[in-house]
């Protein structure tokens, strides 16, 4: 059976396919493709007759457009939109469920399925960075949002009179040595250490620890961070094809 992902950002959109043996599936295999398109945009028609998805779930970070729901409700047998009322193989502990990002549960739930009965971190790197935890009882507890790498860019250049807009770069200095290697150091610097101040937090009270590093950021730090770590960048489409599997079983 083939599965089809599909994760709506702002700006754009990511179409995942995955292939489940009926008979033994594997949930925790990632993606045979993802395809990524303009936010809106519906994917073309060659990759529906390719792969001829027969279950499929959308995830938006917005509300959902009704008439691209509804384009992908006639092309794909079992469609799901993704929301809290889904059955989910994990609990949540969120105190407002309503405003969490479904993105972060998303990813939760495939950090759950990639390391079942594990506390795990969750460190996603966008345009935020979310720090979120799952607990060995498979309760997502909750978590942190801080401004990530553009963001903090930014503002330094906006919010000040005199400086400059720099790019990030993975191979940036201790300490800078002139103003735009001071203020990228100063950043990039200042999330490392912030990822590894939340992994000996947690490390401390989880003796088992898990943690997954996502997002379209992680480039710039997985090679930096020497604790055990697991940099997965499909996390949420994992999380998301899960979620979809579990429905589908449960609606047959």
């Amino acid at each position: 059976m083939i599965h089809l992902v599909i994760d709506r950002g702002n700006s754009a959109c990511k179409w995942a396919f995955f292939e489940l043996d009926e008979t033994h599936p594997d949930v925790t295999a990632e993606p045979l493709e993802v395809i990524t398109t303009v936010s809106g945009d519906m994917l073309p028609d060659k990759y529906f007759e390719i792969y001829q998805p027969q279950a499929g779930i959308y995830a938006s970070v917005g509300p959902a457009d009704a008439a691209f729901v509804d384009a992908l409700r006639q092309r794909i047998p079992h469609f799901f939109a993704y929301g809290l009322h889904m059955k989910m193989p994990i609990r949540n502990a969120y105190q407002s469920p309503a405003t969490l990002g479904l993105d972060r549960l998303a990813a939760a739930v495939g950090a759950w399925t990639l390391a079942p009965g594990k506390a795990s971190l969750i460190i996603d790197m966008g345009t935020a960075i979310t720090y979120d935890f799952m607990s060995a009882d498979g309760v997502y507890q909750g978590g942190n949002i801080a401004p990530g790498i553009w963001l903090r860019l930014k503002v330094l250049h906006e919010e000040t009179s005199a400086l400059p807009l720099v790019e990030a770069q993975a191979d940036f200095l201790p300490m800078g040595v002139d103003t735009q290697s001071a203020i990228r150091a100063g950043v990039m610097q200042g999330i490392w250490h912030e990822v590894e101040g939340y992994l000996r937090q947690y490390q401390q009270s989880e003796e088992n620890l898990t943690c997954f590093l996502t997002g379209g950021d992680i480039s710039y730090f997985e090679s930096r961070i020497k604790k055990p770590i697991f940099a997965r960048k499909n996390l949420v489409l994992i999380g998301l094809n899960r979620i979809l599997y579990d429905n589908v079983q449960k609606s047959l």
